[in-house]
């Protein structure tokens, strides 16, 4: 029916504002920016971890270095008196003292150094991940740009289209504009399809001649309706 043509082009022009807010709903450009997001707070995860590593092991290097220093204090003090004592048994027992805190500072020095392959192992480690993350904050910054400009894109599309719509709106009688905005709010799919020959190319089945005949033989007051899903049909 002539009077369902314009109702169409609404149909039409609503189908693309359907595709089109489903495109912003799963842009891709939105799933990367996510991902190199999540990428960068793993880099950042990481550096703090590593910091905190790096603190710890520089926090015991300096506790090794403060115990040797009391070890190395008390050696000397071992040692002065050691230069005044007569008594073998004193003697004996400073000399034992020095023998103890020589090897506990010689214990420490061999903990300084590992400490200190792993604190130099920790510095890379920054170095490394933070070159990684300058990289990839423009790896982001160009995903975060890309997602605007899609953005900008797709709501000049909207704006448009919701021009469009409105001028498709006026060309319609407002009653069937109504009928046709009520049965959209209960179909997910089309509410207006064109015939193709025999086939609905809302839901893409065949009708049959019987059914045809009887679509075609309706009244002008009736509105021809897919008897598969209920759509109206521009014959």
């Amino acid at each position: 029916m002539a009077v369902l043509r314009p109702l169409l082009d609404l149909q039409h022009i609503d189908t693309a504002l359907m595709q089109l807010r489903h495109r912003l709903a799963t842009l891709a450009e939105r799933t990367a920016l996510v991902t190199a997001t999540s990428v960068g707070a793993g880099l950042k995860k990481e550096i703090v971890t590593v910091t905190v590593q790096q603190k710890s092991a520089q926090g015991d290097i300096d506790a090794l270095e403060a115990s040797n220093k009391i070890f190395e204090a008390a050696i000397a003090k071992f040692g002065k008196q050691l230069k005044t004592i007569i008594a073998p048994r004193e003697a004996e027992a400073l000399q034992h003292e020095i023998a103890m805190a020589t090897e506990e500072r010689s214990l420490n020095d061999d903990r300084e150094l590992i400490l200190l392959e792993l604190a130099e192992q920790y510095d890379r480690q920054l170095v490394e991940l933070t070159t990684r993350l300058t990289r990839h904050e423009i790896v982001i910054e160009q995903a975060n740009q890309a997602l605007t400009q899609v953005i900008a894109e797709c709501d000049l599309s909207h704006t448009e289209l919701d021009a469009k719509r409105a001028g498709a709106v006026s060309a319609v009688d407002p009653k069937l504009v109504l009928f046709y905005e009520s049965k959209r709010s209960r179909k997910k799919t089309a509410v207006i399809a064109d015939l193709h020959g025999a086939t609905c190319q809302s839901c893409h089945l065949d009708l049959s001649k019987v059914e045809l005949s009887v679509l075609k033989k309706l009244p002008e007051s009736e509105l021809p309706e897919c008897p598969n899903c209920d759509c109206l049909l521009v014959l």
